[in-house]
């Protein structure tokens, strides 16, 4: 799939459905918590490892990015928050124990894989890379942490009554939809205190990651939507900043209900999240 290019602004990626991937909803509260987690599994043994990781502070207002492709890693003016909720495909509401510094420090990130086959490096996955890069947090960083069930407030997605107003997608893989995207392509475009996204043949994934960074909170599906979808919608943004000049959009809670027939309901569900148990300021490359 390619909802989103993995070359992206951190603050403008759409991330569509690999989740980025989604939190994990536990189905028990009192799960026990595990024991420290390494950044490679076994499965993982075999990818390419970074051979070169230098880091350097960023005291500038530039606009966080962040790049992985052809074995050149880097991050610009990232803390150690932002790359945690990155690599390891977090929402914020699932990460605790991050030191004040994590926060508020930024810092240029940049690594290299040495004398690698590049078609391996070509066929990595979007969640390969993510393994790769844990390594910079926890060589470079001394990030060690476990994971524990927490109940945390969410938004279940479901549908609303009257059901979806939509059907599941004509484009199959390798076609393009009249919007131009092909199958299982999302975008996402900020305009005049508005946004709006446009999508071809997604799942309902997709969406959940959309309605997640714009709320702010956990959303998890609940509307037992199993195909693909051409998934446009409208609203005006409620993030303090320019005023919507289009009064007509609706706020994006309000939008999906009246756009696409679905409806976020508040809950509170145990969810798997992640606990930094140490991490410190790198020392010099």
């Amino acid at each position: 799939m390619n909802e989103c290019r993995y070359r992206s602004s951190l603050v403008m990626c759409a991330v569509a459905s690999l989740s980025f991937w989604g939190p994990q909803v536990m189905g028990q509260a009192n799960a026990q918590p595990t024991a420290p987690v390494s950044a490679h599994s076994a499965s993982d043994s075999t990818l390419p490892a970074f051979d070169v990781i230098t880091i350097k502070p960023n005291n500038s207002d530039e606009r966080p990015s962040i790049d992985f492709d052809g074995g050149n890693f880097s991050a610009t003016n990232f803390s150690v928050k932002m790359l945690v909720l990155f690599a390891y495909d977090l929402k914020d509401d699932q990460l605790f124990g991050v030191p004040k510094w994590a926060s508020e420090l930024h810092f240029d990130m940049k690594a290299k894989v040495l004398d690698a086959d590049p078609t391996v490096l070509q066929q990595l996955s979007n969640d390969q890379k993510r393994v790769i890069e844990q390594t910079i947090l926890t060589e470079r960083f001394g990030l060690t942490f476990h994971r524990e069930t927490k109940v945390l407030a969410v938004y279940e997605l479901v549908v609303d009554k009257g059901g979806p107003r939509f059907q599941p997608s004509k484009i199959e893989a390798g076609q393009r939809g009249a919007n131009g995207l092909g199958a299982g392509s999302l975008h996402t475009n900020n305009h005049n205190g508005n946004a709006d996204m446009t999508s071809t043949a997604v799942p309902i994934a997709s969406l959940v990651n959309v309605l997640s960074r714009q709320t702010e909170r956990i959303v998890v599906d609940q509307t037992g939507l199993t195909g693909r979808y051409d998934l446009n919608l409208t609203w005006s943004r409620d993030d303090g900043g320019t005023p919507a000049t289009d009064q007509n959009s609706p706020p994006i809670v309000t939008a999906i209900q009246e756009q696409l027939g679905l409806r976020l309901r508040p809950a509170k569900l145990p969810v798997s999240t992640f606990v930094v148990d140490h991490v410190v300021l790198p020392s010099g490359n």
